[in-house]
């Protein structure tokens, strides 16, 4: 019987990819950035779990997150300079792109790649809209699931 192979742990898959990111664009990451790489990664990590968990909050009210799941990666990508160089946006682009997380993260990541230290700033800010994104989470999982009580369709999967 066919099985497919476990996933590689996170430390190995970040590797490989870091490894093919160097070796495919030409990427040059200095031996001294990895420790601030990785607490980029952790500080980015838990911004956009706190984002995923408002997002989820949506599926309370909303049967089909597929939309919001794919207007909001997009706007990730456009808005946090993931994979638009945000000097290129519009000012009102820029500042929506503060809200989010990843910006500030992928900026620390750029700079320390790029061989200067961590930025505090930058890694002060991940934090505080990951912070923002849980308390909206909240919010909106108590006011969702309320209303679900309410109209009883808590558990009903059928459309609202």
């Amino acid at each position: 019987m066919f099985r497919f192979p476990a996933p590689a742990p996170a430390p190995a898959a970040a590797r490989l990819v870091l490894t093919a990111a160097a070796l495919v664009l030409g990427l040059s990451v200095p031996a001294g950035a990895l420790p601030g790489l990785a607490l980029v990664l952790l500080v980015a990590a838990g911004a956009c779990s706190a984002f995923g968990l408002a997002l989820g909050a949506f599926g309370l009210r909303f049967r089909d997150v597929f939309l919001v799941s794919n207007v909001a990666s997009s706007g990730l990508l456009l808005l946090t300079g993931a994979a638009v160089p945000r000097e290129t946006l519009p000012d009102w682009m820029r500042a929506a792109g503060e809200l989010l997380p990843l910006t500030h993260a992928a900026d620390a990541a750029r700079g320390l790649t790029a061989g200067s230290g961590p930025d505090a700033g930058l890694l002060g800010a991940e934090p505080a809209v990951g912070a923002g994104w849980a308390l909206l989470a909240v919010v909106l999982l108590g006011a969702f699931e309320r209303g679900s009580r309410r109209r009883a369709t808590l558990d009903v999967m059928g459309g609202t």
